[in-house]
């Protein structure tokens, strides 16, 4: 039995709490609980914020995610292919295969770009064009590295395409020309789309597409030829590989243009020209289509496709014979002679002279109160002239004297209802307006005076007055209608492909100049056709063995100037300093199918040179014309 004496004792023995260890027991205490007060205090929160999460903004996390694995892929149109009048394809798509990048799934671009050569060879030209790209796209916008893969490059990069997050090999189409450089300058060409074109273009309007059309044809018409993109919403996984596709648009073609433009007569043409530079337009005067425009030497549109590269680009730019140069549309020729049809218009339009009026020439024409002279190119004289005389033996002295009487205002006014120093408008970009000189036009480019000297010398179009060859045939094509003018152009119809119908391209009516007068018209006329068929006219001998009759005009400009006003006779000069043919004409007179003019570039004399080559191209396209119609 225990003794409770003893127990006693036993506590009696245990020491008492002082009063400092009651406060830190109870200090203690407290910071206990306040730390539990803290800590539950926090996973309420925590639970708080998961319930908010996963509860209340649980739709727009769920939203989040989707965006973060479906994207919308541009579906790429394919572009409208340009057709010549036969319906011969003067462009064609050849699909190809690219490799692209996605900026959002790449870390070290450097580090991606030496994982991929180990599998897909890169020159040091792609990878400097694909670096300078990659870092000004926007993030989610795919990056071209390399175009135009071979069939060993296509099989081997997708063999291993799972390894490179980011990266694609997407399907484009490669424009390609057939014809090269016959139809360089008149059908352009597309290549890539630049930082400058992004300010001028609508962005929605290119999604996907990265080519545009530069030059002729390929720019005048990019809206109907490039079609309208398509998309697909697309699921992806975490390397941006395709899982499905979820919904689709499909691209819509562009429109395939049908043109009035010739390419056998355009051949036919560029080869005549042989090694000889120069410029041919042929014109249809029954409704102002464009046949022909030939301007050599050209280039070979297919190497701009895919970006031409600098040393290759330098090279065309330093050709002294000037490949790059749209000759027919932007060539500035002093017209010379071919001129002296609208003079002798003008000149029985302001009563000046009259069919019968006669100018007696001894080879040179004085300005009056002055010594200087100007020499007609027969320096023994043609003797008394008619008007129509004058055309069909070039003589100078009559449009001097013609021109002196005229004065440079009402030239300029006159000359300008043919489109002389003004645009034809034409539905090329680009076109030259070339110069039709007056007194306001000279004082504020030179800061000087109109002299009669200048007029004299605009009289035969010399000085400063230039056109383009594209201009001489709108000329010609105007005589051939007796005034009835049509804009020049070359777009026929298209073919909408949604629709699957043809469109015919209705071009402006016919006007009729307001200087008409019929009989003056055909006195010019018969004048023409003496420059073919008169005797001693200065083209006659291409007359020998012609079905058909045709109205003409030659010319022969000098490039060089000679003191005196004096000339030298081409052949005695080097080739450089040699005279540029010139020769306009329509044929058959009666009836006219085409109007034509040609330079030829150093060719010498007009009647000489351009005057046989004119011949064989009228005789190729009426003749062919003749047997279609049979």
């Amino acid at each position: 039995m225990n003794n409770p004496l003893k127990y006693r004792d036993s506590l009696s023995s245990i020491p008492e709490q002082s009063d400092g260890d009651a406060y830190l027991k109870l200090s203690f205490t407290r910071r206990v609980v306040f730390c539990m007060v803290i800590v539950i205090a926090g996973m309420l929160s925590l639970f708080a914020r998961l319930f908010y999460l996963q509860v209340n903004r649980h739709e727009y996390y769920s939203t989040r995610s989707e965006l973060n694995r479906i994207r919308i892929k541009p579906l790429v149109p394919e572009r409208g292919t340009i057709y010549d009048a036969r319906g011969v394809a003067l462009t064609e798509n050849i699909l190809r295969y690219q490799v692209t990048v996605n900026p959002s799934h790449v870390d070290n671009v450097h580090d991606l770009l030496g994982k991929i050569e180990t599998i897909l060879p890169l020159s040091a030209e792609e990878k400097a064009q694909f670096i300078e790209q990659f870092q000004a796209s926007r993030r989610y916008e795919n990056v071209v590295l390399k175009a135009s893969l071979n069939e060993g490059e296509y099989y081997r990069l997708s063999a291993h395409l799972y390894q490179f997050a980011g990266v694609e090999i997407e399907p484009y189409y490669e424009r390609y020309y057939p014809y090269g450089e016959l139809t360089a300058h008149v059908i352009g060409y597309t290549n890539r789309i630049s930082e400058e074109d992004l300010a001028d273009i609508n962005p929605d309007d290119y999604r996907g597409i990265r080519f545009i059309g530069r030059l002729g044809i390929e720019r005048q018409y990019e809206e109907r030829l490039r079609g309208k993109s398509g998309y697909q919403q697309v699921e992806t996984d975490a390397n941006n590989n395709l899982v499905r596709v979820l919904s689709e648009v499909p691209a819509q073609r562009g429109e395939d243009i049908y043109l009035s433009l010739d390419v056998g007569l355009q051949k036919f043409i560029y080869d005549i020209l042989g090694d000889y530079r120069g410029a041919c337009v042929v014109i249809n005067p029954e409704n102002g289509s464009v046949l022909a425009m030939v301007s050599k030497p050209g280039f070979d549109s297919n190497l701009f496709t895919q970006g031409i590269s600098q040393r290759h680009y330098q090279r065309l730019l330093e050709d002294p014979h000037g490949p790059l140069y749209d000759r027919a549309l932007k060539g500035a020729y002093p017209p010379g002679s071919v001129i002296k049809p609208l003079m002798l218009l003008a000149g029985l339009h302001y009563q000046i002279v009259q069919p019968s009026t006669r100018i007696y020439c001894s080879g040179h024409y004085t300005i009056a109160n002055s010594k200087k002279r100007f020499h007609c190119w027969k320096r023994s004289g043609h003797g008394s002239l008619t008007g129509r005389q004058a055309i069909a033996h070039s003589c100078d002295v009559y449009f001097y004297s013609l021109g002196a009487q005229m004065g440079i205002d009402r030239m300029y006014e006159y000359l300008r209802h043919f489109a002389i120093g003004r645009l034809t408008g034409i539905d090329l970009p680009n076109e030259a307006s070339g110069i039709m000189p007056n007194r306001q036009w000279k004082q504020n480019l030179y800061q000087s005076n109109w002299y009669i000297g200048d007029t004299v010398n605009v009289s035969i179009g010399q000085g400063f007055m230039t056109t383009t060859p594209l201009q001489l045939a709108y000329m010609a094509t105007l005589i051939a209608r007796k005034g009835k003018t049509f804009v020049p152009h070359l777009l026929r119809r298209v073919y909408d492909p949604v629709t699957m119908s043809f469109i015919a391209m209705n071009q402006p009516p016919a006007s009729v100049m307001d200087i008409y007068n019929e009989n003056q018209w055909h006195i010019v006329e018969r004048a023409l056709e003496d420059v073919v068929h008169g005797r001693g006219g200065t083209a006659s001998k291409i007359a020998q063995g012609l079905q058909y009759r045709m109205a003409a005009k030659s010319g022969t400009v000098q490039v060089i100037s000679f003191k005196n006003n004096k000339r030298i006779p081409s052949k005695q000069l080097a080739k450089e300093h040699q005279d540029n043919a010139m020769f306009i004409a329509y044929a058959p007179v009666k009836a006219p199918k085409m109007a034509i003019s040609l330079v030829v570039e150093r060719g010498g004399g007009g009647s000489s040179v351009a005057a046989p080559m004119v011949r064989e191209i009228c005789d190729f396209y009426l003749n062919q014309k003749e047997q279609t119609t049979l």
